[in-house]
């Protein structure tokens, strides 16, 4: 196997596998839809294209394996067999799926791609598999020409010609079927000339059944009959006078379509034009592949990475922004009388509406809807489904909703390890949903949607519920909770233990979970994203995973103020509200810091139980910010407020700092830097803290 080095092979490899990927989604989909409706024609044709694509395009980047497994299944995509074998057509688009996809992964690696053993066995199962002689045509002739045909065949009719339809049905047990489409070619150019043809020259003439023809001809119906008719190749012959095309209204496009048909007018009778092609490899105009082409041909495809570069360009111009802003601020102090302060104010003024935009569209560049996302999970549903001998629907809404690319690239795993995870524990066996009253087909849902600066993605079932005694249960014995504290465990913090590493429900492993590793790993590639998951069961009715997300991790409006003698940031869209309180109207409720706030008791958090020591020196009056996480508000004590900025977020390395509480820093006009706090995972951390005062 040789891999070309040179850069132009490089990026028509990256290109290939970037499509190849978009093709085998495509697969599974139409896999998925043949399954649910067996045999359609669609559907089919949608598979032969995807694989007619992966073929060429394969071959052309040197990945000779695939391109000749590819080969081998059009042999058994062809209509007439996908048509006798509808039943095992979608197993075999998927295990087609599953095999280019395995052999994709190795091209990437440069490593051996695998033989496809299992799917050349279907392949050979079905090339091979005998069926009955049919009594007659099964197939009916339908003379269903494309638009460039029609047009030729009214050009004809203009000009006085007898337009015949012929359908030829082969006999099946004809010991010629290989020339059979060649042979019959000759015949109507000898009767007349060809203005359509069905099927192409490049079919499986050994699989042929019926062949079609539209025929210009001066000669009568029975000659042209006797002279089609080939002895031990056609069994049966259908000769009718085709019916005159309606006149209409014919636009700038068909009026150039025919003045090129009529151009072929002036071929000698008897000779062939094939340069029509099959309705299957060319979308007509107006059809929804043809529309699909058209919207592809105004589609750009640009590396993620070149977005990130102009992303981080109009970071450092808004940070720029900042100092000029300070800058012209403090000219105004100094120089209020000046008119060129006013001036500037303007110019400042012109410039920020300038980049709010410029940000906003570079923003909408790298936000694409989850349903790119969302599309891959029919699939895991439907195998898991089959492996455990159960009935799951999959119901998806809000697929519209939009998200930064990034951020949806790093969610498919943990999002699939959800899916899986309410497919093999949620859903209960058909006999079990049936004796508890419900209906033997469970459902999972997958909905998206906006909440202000957040992304909501919810996972629900209609299964069986979390077993709150369980879960507490293989905590203890896993050593993750202490026996002595689980009384203590509020509902959600019981429920909250299926996060741990290490802790399954599962009574036995299965090829999908049981290994206690799934749930873990969403709850730390959330982390990673500056995410939360919220969780609710109710037994016997089923569990909601939510998933909130930062919209994107390029920039926010925060709110900027002081803590215990350090700068911080909050995402405005967090905060509920600003008040300030007195230390007398603290009171303390099982040894954690309350207030009241009009007719609600809040808890109290203070940023210095973050550190190791307790700040002593407090104010009379102290500053609250009212914040809202989890469903839930908390007020954060606070020294003083600075205002509202934009911040671009700037990742922080994990050598600088490894705590999840911060989410990122950004710097500001004046060079200060400051942190970005977490705020969902601040609360949590904080909640689960001692409070201080209690600690003997």
């Amino acid at each position: 196997m040789k891999f070309p080095s040179d850069e132009s092979a490089s990026e028509l490899r990256d290109l290939f596998f970037e499509s190849a990927g978009e093709i085998l989604q495509g697969m599974n989909e139409a896999g998925l839809a043949l399954e649910e409706r067996p045999g359609d024609p669609e559907r089919l044709r949608h598979v032969r294209r995807a694989v007619h694509t992966l073929k060429g395009d394969s071959a052309a980047c040197g990945f000779r394996e695939l391109s000749e497994l590819a080969h081998e299944l059009e042999d058994v995509l062809t209509p007439e067999l996908a048509q006798e074998n509808a039943e095992l057509i979608p197993e075999v688009v998927l295990a087609a799926a599953d095999t280019f996809h395995e052999m994709l992964a190795a091209y990437r690696n440069h490593l051996q791609p695998p033989a496809g053993g299992a799917l050349r066995d279907h392949i050979q199962g079905l090339l091979h598999r005998p069926a009955a002689r049919p009594q007659h045509p099964t197939v009916l002739a339908k003379f269903t020409w494309s638009e460039y045909e029609r047009l030729r065949i009214a050009e004809a009719f203009r000009h006085g010609e007898t337009v015949y339809h012929i359908a030829l049905y082969l006999d099946p047990d004809t010991t010629l079927p290989a020339a059979a489409l060649e042979l019959a070619r000759k015949a109507f150019g000898e009767a007349g000339r060809i203005l359509a043809l069905r099927p192409e020259a490049e079919a499986p003439a050994e699989q042929l059944a019926l062949i079609e023809a539209a025929l210009a001809s001066a000669k009568p119906v029975d000659w042209i009959r006797s002279r089609c008719h080939i002895p031990a190749v056609v069994e049966k012959i259908s000769v009718e006078i085709a019916p005159a095309p309606q006149a209409t209204t014919r636009d700038v496009l068909e009026v150039l379509l025919e003045s090129e048909a009529a151009s072929s007018i002036g071929a000698k009778p008897g000779q062939p034009d094939f340069a029509v092609a099959h309705e299957e490899e060319v979308p007509e105009p107006g059809t929804p592949a043809g529309l699909a082409h058209a919207a592809a041909e105004n589609t750009l495809r640009v590396d993620a990475g070149r977005i990130d570069i102009v992303m981080n360009l109009v970071g450092e111009l808004i940070i720029g922004k900042s100092m000029l802003q300070r800058a012209i601020g403090e000219l105004e102090r100094q120089h209020a009388k000046d008119p060129l302060c006013g001036k500037f104010s303007d110019v400042l003024a012109f410039q920020a509406r300038i980049l709010g935009e410029l940000q906003k569209s570079v923003m909408k560049v790298r936000m694409v809807p989850v349903e790119q996302l969302f599309r891959r999970f029919p699939r895991v549903v439907r195998d898991v489904a089959k492996l455990r001998h159960k009935e799951i629907g999959l119901e998806v809404t809000g697929q519209n909703t939009d998200l930064d690319k990034g951020i949806l690239d790093a969610l498919a795993e943990p999002l699939a390890h959800l899916v899986r995870n309410a497919a093999d524990h949620g859903i209960e066996p058909a006999a079990e949903r049936q004796s508890a009253g419900k209906p033997a087909r469970g459902t999972i849902h997958l909905h998206a949607r906006h909440e202000g600066d957040q992304v909501v993605i919810e996972v629900s079932d209609d299964g069986r519920g979390l077993d709150r005694q369980k879960i507490v249960r293989r905590a203890i014995e896993r050593g993750i909770l202490k026996e002595e504290d689980s009384p203590r465990l509020s509902e959600s913090e019981a429920l909250q233990l299926i996060f741990a590493p290490g802790l399954s429900t599962a009574d036995e492993v299965t090829p999908i979970s049981g290994r206690g590793v799934g749930l873990d790993v969403v709850h730390s590639a959330l982390e990673i994203l500056k995410g939360s998951i919220e969780l609710e069961s109710e037994p016997g009715k089923g569990t909601t995973f939510r998933i909130l997300l930062p919209l994107t991790l390029a920039s926010i409006q925060a709110l900027l103020f002081h803590a215990h003698g350090r700068l911080y940031a909050l995402p405005l869209a967090s905060v509920v509200e600003i008040t300030r309180i007195g230390e007398e109207e603290i009171h303390h409720v099982d040894g954690r810091e309350v207030f009241q706030l009009r007719q609600q008791v809040l808890t109290l958090f203070r940023l210095d139980r973050l550190g190791a020591q307790k700040t002593h020196a407090r104010a009379k009056r102290i500053f609250v910010i009212i914040i809202g996480a989890s469903g839930r508000r908390f007020g954060l004590a606070v020294d003083s407020l600075m205002g509202e900025e934009e911040l671009v977020i700037k990742a922080l390395e994990d050598q600088l700092v490894t705590s999840p509480l911060v989410s990122g820093a950004s710097i500001l006009g004046d060079g200060t830097v400051v942190l970005i706090l977490n705020v969902v995972a601040v609360v949590t951390h904080l909640s689960r803290t001692p409070a201080l005062e209690a600690i003997a």
